[in-house]
């Protein structure tokens, strides 16, 4: 059975308090921890849901400055997914005022009708509208589906997406085809489109496929068997990054997706992060996958909420002492590289239009010397 947006607003209510529940009963667990984790998944899910709260009746018209002011007036914590909510919302208000299907939406992030957004807005708005696309275009296929129906979509998700971005931020639409088609359609349809869309980027040069599994790692850690724990370890995403993807690059943009996810979601309480590293650290040491989904996450909040003082609490705080093992990991793999991201990467991106890149696994370094050089 492939889940649906209704279902998955009711299991973030209910899943918190199970999560509580089991945890209590299960020896050595981290409970508090675990508990926390789920509630924290569950206010963002609620919060990018029940943003239209504050946002004109579905299929309304309004000056798109003027929306993306009220996400912000939410507080610099939660205008983040306030914004991912109201790019999805923009982008369906254009398909409920055309419901006969005559029109596609077209340049909706470079129209008039988008001057004036601050450029802080622009990656979640586009990640927004790539949800919104990506929704629409999947919604009648199943994994089972024909191979040519699926590259129909994807290649009309990517149409889309290029069309309505500005310059340097179609790989934020573009990554949410991997949440959604993950979240709504489940594992089989992610693989699905990874074959559709490995042959497309073979034609065109582009590398596709680590913006779709990116995605998908973001909707393992949001998904309902990750807000339960486990016997041995509170998070089964980080089973699901290693398993799930049928190739190496996917694993590894699948845990790049999960950490960007775990990273934003707990930056008020990195003791979950502590936690994770307790359980995993020595795991994500292997590759720079993990660090890699970190360090993007960290640029893209401060894009978004350059005065955030949460993100400056989270780049001050260093484990306790005590833990001598968590406090080396919490360096190597959160501390150090997120310095080097938004103190030398995030500059060169920003500098050359490349914040899209954030969007995806790859040598972030690598390429931000590039474009220095270049």
């Amino acid at each position: 059975m492939e889940p649906n947006p209704e279902l998955m607003a009711t299991m973030s209510r209910l899943l918190p308090p199970m999560t509580r529940l089991i945890s209590l009963f299960i020896p050595g667990r981290d409970s508090r921890i675990a508990w926390q984790n789920a509630k924290n998944n569950a206010d963002i899910i609620q919060l990018v849901a029940h943003v239209s709260a504050v946002l004109p009746p579905p299929g309304a018209e309004a000056p798109l400055f003027s929306l993306v002011e009220k996400c912000y007036a939410l507080g610099t914590f939660p205008a983040l997914w306030a914004i991912e909510g109201l790019g999805h919302w923009y982008a369906d208000s254009f398909y409920q005022r055309n419901a006969g299907g005559a029109e596609e939406p077209r340049q909706l992030l470079t129209s008039p009708n988008a001057e004036g957004i601050p450029s802080k807005s622009l990656t979640m708005l586009h990640a927004g509208i790539g949800m919104s696309f990506a929704k629409r275009n999947l919604a009648t296929l199943k994994s089972s589906s024909p191979a040519s129906e699926i590259r129909k979509a994807a290649e009309k998700v990517v149409d889309l997406c290029r069309n309505s971005s500005q310059p340097g931020y179609a790989g934020a639409a573009i990554e949410s085809l991997g949440l959604a088609s993950r979240f709504l359609h489940g594992t089989k349809m992610v693989r699905a489109l990874d074959e559709q869309l490995a042959q497309m980027g073979e034609k065109t040069g582009e590398d596709l496929v680590s913006y779709l599994w990116h995605g998908a790692g973001r909707a393992m850690y949001f998904s309902p068997p990750n807000f339960m724990p486990a016997w041995r370890t509170p998070w089964r995403a980080v089973e699901m990054c290693r398993t799930e993807p049928p190739h190496e690059l996917g694993r590894r943009s699948a845990a790049a997706g999960f950490a960007w996810a775990i990273t934003l979601v707990n930056m008020r309480f990195p003791i979950i992060m502590e936690t994770l590293l307790k359980y995993h650290g020595e795991e994500f040491l292997k590759d720079d996958a993990f660090a890699n989904g970190v360090m993007s996450s960290l640029i893209m909040r401060d894009d978004i909420t350059p005065d955030d003082s949460v993100l400056a609490a989270y780049r001050q705080h260093r484990p306790a002492a005590s833990d001598a093992r968590v406090a080396e990991l919490w360096e190597r793999l959160v501390r150090a590289p997120g310095e080097r991201a938004l103190t030398e990467i995030y500059p060169a991106l920003k500098q050359h239009r490349k914040i899209e890149e954030v969007f995806r696994y790859q040598d972030l370094a690598a390429l931000a010397g590039k474009l220095q050089r270049a």
